[in-house]
């Protein structure tokens, strides 16, 4: 084998495994408990199984070397008083014949495999059937009676001794088979719970590179500055995923930085000729250039409303441009009621053309937050109110804490907004169907640079519901990101 083929090898064991490899190992691991606590109940049923069989059968061979035990005396009984009667040689033979056939009963009886410990009825019955056997033949009347009774009241006592040593065993039996039936309760409940603990670890190994997928990607469409893991660490088929999210990534970072770099430059390009447009109207307009009549002054009206509305244009894409490359919020204490006060006089002169009544409700003595994108907040919201609020309506501005939160609420008069097409309106560059009160026309730009300071600020932009208003816009902010 090469160092070429080693190599090869070496690559295969070190590679990440597959999701499927995955799945069916953490299943195996989970499993082994399981197999052990069937190997252990199969082993406890065996050895139950076995130890029954075997008390069963040493309860029957007892039974079975009683019952013989009393027919024996029986024999014997019958065969001494034949002998008593008759003596005989015969009859003596068959009396000391079937008192031999008792004894080695009895010897078997008692010093058995199944006999533990034998009682002392043994040792009694056996010298008795010792006594009876070497005086049996001078015995005569009473004093063979006297033998054969104490023969059958020791057999009988031998009897009681037996059954219960059978019943000790048997119920020995039962505590063992108790003992074995808690163990086995015990282990089931420890590898039930080792088996779910590797449940949990297996599909928190599963579910750990998909979560860090799902960050990714979260990370990619928020466009967070923080860089994407190196490596998912996970399966192979989620690991090529990572890379080719990576790839997304720098590709899509590829993207808006052209995209940024043609908005900015296109919009400084376009300062030059609008600035020398400007300045060729207004020189038209003091008459420069001679007097004009009445059709040229009309077009010259409509060639300034066009350039001014382009500078706008102009102006609010460099905003927009601006707020997009702006990562870092530098947050400092203020007074909002006073930077209320200030937006709204930068707007005085189109409230009092629109007839506006302004109302600031303000119960915050001081706020901790990013001046520059608050006031671009209030900015875009109050210019949002003065164009689309009725002529002569009423708007107001709210700010307060509201549980763990802060609420910027803004809220005019005018054309309610359908609950269908409040959500898009956040997207750059769209524009609702109510018309605009005022003489610019809208870019669409206004309420999708108020989503993206209150994101910038950790907060959220929505449309809600304000009584005896008919629109009403809420910024919320974390109050642990806006106030002390």
């Amino acid at each position: 084998m090469n160092r070429l083929t080693i190599r090869h090898l070496s690559t295969a064991l070190w590679r990440p495994a597959s999701l499927r490899q995955w799945v069916l190992t953490s299943f195996v691991i989970a499993l082994i408990p399981l197999a052990v606590l069937l190997w252990q109940a199969h082993a406890s049923l065996n050895g139950i199984n076995d130890l029954a069989v075997h008390e069963a059968q040493d309860a029957v061979r007892n039974a079975r070397q009683i019952e013989n035990l009393d027919s024996l005396v029986v024999d014997i009984e019958r065969a001494l008083r034949q002998y008593d009667i008759l003596r005989t040689e015969a009859a003596r033979d068959t009396a000391t014949a079937q008192l031999q056939n008792y004894s080695q009963e009895l010897s078997t009886l008692c010093f058995g495999a199944a006999m533990t410990q034998p009682p002392e009825s043994c040792a009694e019955q056996q010298r008795l059937l010792t006594e009876l056997g070497d005086q049996f033949d001078q015995a005569q009347g009473a004093e063979l009676n006297e033998w054969l009774r104490q023969l059958r009241w020791r057999q009988r006592q031998l009897n009681h001794h037996i059954w219960q040593n059978l019943n000790d065993r048997l119920a020995h039996q039962q505590d063992y088979v108790n003992s074995r039936q808690q163990r086995l309760n015990v282990q089931t409940v420890l590898l039930v719970l080792i088996t779910l603990v590797l449940v949990f670890w297996a599909s928190g190994r599963i579910a750990a590179p998909i979560r860090r997928l799902d960050r990714m990607i979260r990370a990619i469409g928020q466009n967070q500055a923080q860089p994407l893991p190196t490596q998912v660490k996970g399966p192979r088929e989620l690991n090529e995923l990572g890379e080719r999210l990576h790839w997304l990534s720098g590709r899509l970072e590829q993207l808006e930085s052209l995209r940024l770099a043609l908005l900015r430059h296109a919009s400084h390009e376009l300062k030059t000729p609008l600035a020398s447009m400007k300045e060729g109207c207004a020189l038209l307009a003091d008459g420069i250039t001679g007097p004009l009549n009445q059709s040229q002054r009309e077009v010259l009206r409509l060639l300034t409303g066009s350039t001014e509305r382009l500078a706008q244009l102009t102006d609010q894409l460099l905003d927009y441009n601006q707020l997009l490359q702006q990562s870092d919020v530098e947050r400092h204490t203020l007074n909002p009621e006073h930077l209320i006060q200030v937006t709204v006089q930068q707007h005085g002169l189109a409230l009092r053309q629109r007839q506006l009544q302004v109302a600031i409700d303000c119960s915050l003595a001081e706020l901790y937050t990013d001046p520059r994108l608050f006031q671009r907040i209030l900015d875009n919201l109050l210019n949002n109110a003065q164009a689309y609020g009725a002529q002569g309506g009423r708007v107001l501005i709210r700010l307060r804490q509201h549980g763990g939160a802060l609420q910027l609420d803004v809220a005019n008069t005018g054309p309610s907004i359908p609950t269908d097409q409040r959500d898009a309106l956040f997207a750059p560059f769209q524009r609702g169907q109510a018309p605009r009160f005022d003489a610019v026309r809208g870019t669409g730009l206004g309420l999708s640079v108020v989503s993206d300071c209150a994101r910038l600020l950790g907060g959220t932009a929505r449309f809600v519901d304000q009584a005896d208003f008919d629109v009403c816009i809420r910024v919320q902010l974390p109050l642990k990101d806006s106030t002390e």
